[in-house]
């Protein structure tokens, strides 16, 4: 059975900071380092995205209508 990589996108404010935190306390590893803006760290199957103010996803997006067959 293979494992699955979970993904949590954590909106925050100092990412740097961010990424030390749980790297030195928690044990996780820098994945990919673009600081200021995003980092992503992992520890086992949990891959955190730590995005920061200037971080594409911190951008306000455009809601794009869709069909909902539910309603």
């Amino acid at each position: 059975m293979s494992e699955t990589t979970v993904n949590v996108r954590y909106m925050i404010e100092d990412v740097a900071a961010a990424a030390e935190f749980y790297r030195r306390h928690l044990g996780f590893s820098i994945e990919t380092n673009a600081a200021p803006a995003f980092v992503s760290i992992t520890r086992g199957t949990l891959r955190l995205l730590l995005s920061g103010p200037g971080s594409s996803g911190a951008r306000a997006r455009r809601l794009e209508p869709h069909s909902n067959p539910g309603r």
